[in-house]
């Protein structure tokens, strides 16, 4: 298990507050990271996001993020991205047709529906489409998005959820992995979720005090 922090891209276009305050109930160490030279030495790195797909890319270019995360993939380093942070790591979205993604998770992000309210703003049911060392079923557990754009379920598809259509919850590649919903706001099982996909990507926990003697 890696020693170094967990690594949080700071690049203007996500919600850290949040995040941080559920990696701090799990006790999991991390570091904010606004710049590549930033991110801790190993370990994994958070890529979350919020927002328009276009104007969180030029940020993460603007940041040096968009050249640096696809090297840190090769040399073994895991990522994962929640919300917008997963959809920046597919191949594209009809949000933003002219802005390519980073293409390390396959597939294209396309518009929720039809005949659903857009965006989809609270909780769905979640079901395993494929097994993950990462994660446990969720048997049937629920999850809270906020979203308009979601990637097309395909063959690396861990997590299906529905909302107008079926679309992929939880993605994986690799050693990158991609949560559609906030697992930060998703009470108990987001939680355990997001521990368990760290801890599979090498995050670091505290060592325990020594007893008094």
């Amino acid at each position: 298990m890696s020693s170094e922090p967990i690594t949080l891209i700071d690049y203007d276009a996500g919600n850290l507050a949040s995040l941080e305050g559920a990696l701090d109930r799990l006790g999991l160490v991390y570091r904010r990271a606004a710049t590549p030279d930033q991110a801790a030495l190993s370990g994994p790195i958070v890529l979350p996001g919020v927002g328009h797909f276009e104007a969180a890319r030029n940020s993460l270019r603007e940041h040096g993020w968009w050249r640096a995360l696809p090297s840190f993939v090769a040399e073994g380093r895991s990522i994962l991205g929640i919300c917008l942070g997963l959809q920046l790591l597919t191949e594209g979205s009809e949000e933003a047709p002219r802005a390519s993604g980073l293409g390390l998770i396959p597939g294209l992000v396309r518009r929720l529906g039809p005949g659903v309210k857009v965006p989809h703003m609270g909780w769905s049911r979640v079901r395993q489409q494929h097994p993950h060392p990462a994660l446990p079923d969720p048997l049937g557990g629920w999850l809270y998005f906020v979203h308009s754009y979601a990637l097309e379920p395909n063959a690396e598809t861990i997590y299906v959820a529905d909302h107008g259509r079926p679309f992929a919850a939880i993605e994986a590649r690799g050693t990158v992995l991609g949560f559609q919903p906030h697992p930060e706001k998703s009470g108990r099982m987001g939680l355990l979720l997001l521990k368990s996909a760290l801890s599979w990507m090498g995050a670091s926990t505290p060592e325990p005090e020594a007893p008094c003697n």
